[in-house]
């Protein structure tokens, strides 16, 4: 059945590919430290255009508002997607387009064309898009993953827990004649790696650093 809503609709949900991915290019990071800030977060810290990087070089309310857009433009332009789909093809060409656009999001933030390649890791917005696909499982997801965030003290075990955890749940629950909902969900977690990648060379070898999210919370910079 997908096959056939990908020959019927294929120009629709490339389309949607396109489009997702370009807006995936819409980096919280790069627009708050700019806008605000003056600077851009590219050439500070870790240099890395993200919400743990920003909450740590300007504080947590920038990185709050990274972690906002970031999340958000994932969301609403997966639900959009789904919407538009299912108007269009049905639930089935929903579901898909979803997923689909999930992957563009992410992959757009990840390697935003329009900012040089140089944009974040895909947490936040993996956040955005599984919260609008599978929204239950990912709210009870993020509130163990905080938990676990207390006690670890690293963003990068809690980001990669999460597109883990989601991976497994997506192969494990998904009926075998939609196996591309967990083959494109393994997409996300292999994006998830591949952009965490230094951080687990470091975790390996012992060398990864802490948030220092008691001194984030408390002080709303992190401690030098």
């Amino acid at each position: 059945m997908d096959q056939i809503i990908l020959m019927q609709y294929w120009w629709q949900l490339s389309l949607i590919g396109v489009v997702s991915y370009f807006l995936g290019n819409i980096c919280g990071a790069v627009i708050v430290s700019n806008k605000f800030m003056h600077k851009d977060i590219r050439g500070l810290g870790s240099k890395n255009a993200g919400t743990t990087n920003m909450a740590r070089v300007f504080g947590v309310k920038y990185g709050v508002a990274t972690l906002l857009i970031d999340l958000l433009k994932a969301l609403i332009c997966v639900l959009i997607a789904k919407v538009i789909m299912t108007s269009i093809g049905g639930v089935e060409a929903g579901r898909l387009a979803g997923y689909l656009s999930g992957c563009a999001v992410i992959l757009g933030h990840n390697y935003p064309l329009l900012l040089g390649l140089k944009g974040g890791k895909g947490f936040a917005s993996g956040i955005g898009v599984f919260m609008a696909l599978q929204p239950l499982f990912t709210l009870i997801l993020l509130v163990c993953g905080l938990l676990m965030l207390l006690i670890v003290d690293r963003m990068s075990v809690f980001a990669l827990t999460f597109f883990v955890v989601e991976t497994i749940y997506a192969w494990m629950v998904v009926p075998i004649e939609e196996w591309w909902v967990p083959a494109l969900v393994t997409v996300y977690l292999l994006l998830a790696v591949i952009a965490h990648w230094p951080n687990l060379v470091r975790l390996a070898h012992g060398e990864e650093k802490p948030l220092g999210l008691y001194h984030l919370l408390k002080y709303g910079k992190r401690a030098h």
